[in-house]
């Protein structure tokens, strides 16, 4: 009796519970912890090795908040489920679970989605208005079109085809077609397309543990700062980018370091992932689809390599390798607004209490990791510094909130009560 009730009364978790806590438990695994910081000091050393007269910022580790990982999860379920309702359709449990995910992101809006998620549709007013909110990231806009799109072409709606057209040269390819920017295609259908055609992405589609994995739960970053004229280097694009920062000005100099630094990270990238002997020194392999040479419309470009221990695949991690203007643009005040993107606004503590401030920083403040040589003079790495709270929190937070304001001296006062007591 006692076991058919509590049976019948089991609260069944979503696919995002249930990848929530499974990432919790890998982020307090230590071997996984020790394996990547291995790997860090070893690709970090390796880079050392290949480019010794290559500047570079401190090395720089950091691991996923907490907040970070529910909102990646959260995406990547709102986009396995807009990908699944345009393929082939999704229970009415799944619809309402999607819903509930974008509501979630844009609060105030409930009506709205209601609309557009089941509403008549006669006109495309409410999916205009909400495109034009900036507050609402690209990845729900993304969604809430996929959702109105695949309603009109199963539903019978009155302008069908006018409808379908309105929302491609507004959203889809012709849209960036016309403007000229890849990032007018809010739409990206392609990808359903392919989905469509290729069995395996189906396939995945449907297994949500595996969609809703994350590849970067830990991960580090190679910043160059400046490439020497002296370098030793048979790429010769690097070889004319350095003859041509010998002949220009001064002020055009900085753009062709840059320009520098971004061929020596590609071809950093190449060369670790083309080293075998390397990767299997450290029982690791590039991921299927692990690597990418970003390059944004808002001037960002980075390599970014996502590899996993071949004895343990859970075990992730990523390498993001990129010049340090390119660096420069993905803090607050720069070009890229990094913190205008979905979960990555840098929201600080409340400071209205000891206790609160504790909690949301456990839940907000990444922890971070830096290498270090042993003497300035020494090419090797070995030193591996678990940065405390207090770093963190500057790290974190400079540029975004003054260190001499009231809210961060409190904060640091909580802090340092905090580490007093831990230390009794």
């Amino acid at each position: 009796m006692e076991n058919s009730l509590r049976e019948r009364y089991k609260v069944q978790k979503s696919n995002t519970e249930k990848s929530y806590d499974y990432h919790l438990s890998l982020k307090s695994n230590k071997e996984y912890e020790e394996r990547v910081d291995k790997a860090f000091l070893a690709i970090v050393n390796l880079f050392a090795c290949t480019y010794p007269n290559v500047k570079i910022e401190q090395p720089q580790g950091r691991e996923k908040t907490r907040r970070s990982m529910r909102t990646k999860i959260e995406n990547l379920e709102i986009e396995r489920l807009c990908k699944l309702f345009a393929i082939e359709g999704i229970t009415k449990e799944e619809q309402e679970e999607l819903v509930t995910l974008i509501e979630k992101r844009i609060k105030g809006n409930a009506q709205q989605i209601e609309e557009i998620s089941n509403g008549k549709i006669e006109d495309l007013e409410t999916i205009h208005k909400l495109m034009e909110e900036e507050e609402i990231d690209d990845n729900i806009k993304t969604a809430l079109i996929r959702i109105i799109k695949t309603r009109i072409e199963r539903e019978e709606v009155p302008n069908k085809q006018e409808l379908l057209e309105e929302i491609e040269e507004t959203y889809g390819q012709t849209a960036a077609q016309k403007a000229k920017q890849a990032k007018r295609n809010i739409l990206h259908w392609e990808c359903i397309e392919m989905c469509k055609q290729d069995q395996e992405s189906l396939e995945k589609l449907h297994n949500s543990f595996e969609y809703l994995r994350i590849k970067d739960l830990r991960g580090f970053e190679i910043i160059i700062d400046s490439v020497p004229d002296e370098i030793e280097t048979e790429n010769e694009m690097l070889k004319q980018l350095i003859e041509k920062r010998k002949q220009v000005s001064e002020k055009e100099k900085a753009k062709y370091n840059d320009l520098c630094c971004i061929v020596v990270a590609n071809e950093f990238a190449q060369r670790l992932m083309a080293n075998k002997e390397f990767l299997e020194s450290l029982n690791i392999q590039v991921l299927p689809e692990g690597y990418k040479h970003k390059k944004k419309e808002n001037g960002y470009i980075a390599d970014h390599i996502k590899f996993c221990y071949k004895d343990h695949p859970e075990y992730t991690f990523e390498l993001q390798l990129r010049s340090i203007y390119r660096e420069n643009l993905t803090k607050a005040n720069g070009v890229a607004a990094h913190d205008k993107r979905s979960g990555k606004r840098r929201i600080f503590p409340s400071v209205e209490n000891k206790g609160i401030f504790m909690e949301q920083s456990q839940e907000m403040i990444p922890k971070y990791t830096t290498i270090r040589r042993k003497e300035s003079n020494n090419r090797q790495y070995s030193i591996i510094h678990k940065c405390q709270m207090a770093e963190n929190m500057l790290e974190y937070y400079i540029g975004y909130v003054p260190i001499d304001s009231q809210i961060y001296q409190k904060a640091m006062q909580y802090i340092k009560e905090e580490q007093a007591v831990n230390q009794k």
